[in-house]
């Protein structure tokens, strides 16, 4: 198979370089895979260049971009992970309910996902925030919220977890999503899909190979799955709407 260039969403690139290094020496040795791994260093350098890319592992509305507007082919998916938004509030006083953010400005990444997701769980409780104070960052939203800017926040479940424990204090769970509809996958150019979807069943055993599972447990991954129909329609209306 060609050389193929493979790109992978600075989000998850970033928490663990070594990791996708050793998935693609993985897949290069077990299925001769001709990998040429290109990392970005941000989002704007990734979407400069992830359409033209062969192979991309990208984040939900990344994803649905390449599949809806160039032409890209879905290929598998993280097993049983999504993406999924915390509603958080500030260290100090007494936990309120989250009805409380009825009428209040809640603090966010306001067009990212999963602050889109957030507001959509809220309206599901028939909580409706008085309106949204833009932050450039989910360590932005935390800080705006730890001091008193905004007093609740929507923070990326991932990015909440990755931050240190002094950062973790500065704000306390409200709530947590479970939308489970948005997910990162691996989308591929049509030339190569057909090809690279013939490895898709065994990938999905890569778990129950020791290296394999080594690999998928350092980018906090339990198994690859195939992206059905009804899982993308899903995601798209959510990405879209």
């Amino acid at each position: 198979m060609a050389n193929i260039k493979f790109m992978v969403c600075p989000h998850d690139t970033v928490r663990n370089p070594d990791g996708w290094y050793r998935l693609v020496q993985f897949l290069t040795s077990h299925y001769e895979l001709s990998l040429h791994f290109e990392m970005s260093l941000d989002f704007s350098e990734f979407r400069e260049a992830m359409m033209n890319a062969d192979l991309v592992y990208a984040n939900p509305t990344d994803a649905i971009n390449l599949i809806d507007q160039h032409g890209m082919k879905p290929l598998m998916r993280p097993a049983d992970t999504y993406d999924e938004a915390l509603i958080v509030t500030g260290p100090d006083g007494d936990l309120p309910d989250v009805s409380a953010i009825n009428g209040a400005m809640v603090a966010s990444v306001e067009n990212l996902l999963p602050t889109r997701i957030g507001l959509k769980c809220m309206e599901g409780k028939g909580i409706k925030p008085a309106g949204i104070l833009h932050r450039d960052s989910w360590l932005s939203v935390v800080r705006s919220v730890w001091n008193g800017e905004a007093p609740f926040g929507i923070v990326y479940r991932d990015a909440y977890e990755e931050l240190s424990q002094q950062g973790r204090d500065m704000v306390r769970i409200l709530g947590e999503t479970e939308e489970r509809s948005a997910f990162h996958m691996f989308v591929a150019r049509p030339v190569l899909h057909q090809d690279l979807a013939t490895l898709l069943p065994s990938l999905t055993e890569m778990h129950n190979d020791p290296d394999g599972a080594s690999i998928l447990k350092e980018i906090s991954i339990p198994a690859w799955a195939i992206v059905s129909d009804d899982a993308l329609a899903k995601m798209r209306a959510l990405v879209n709407g």
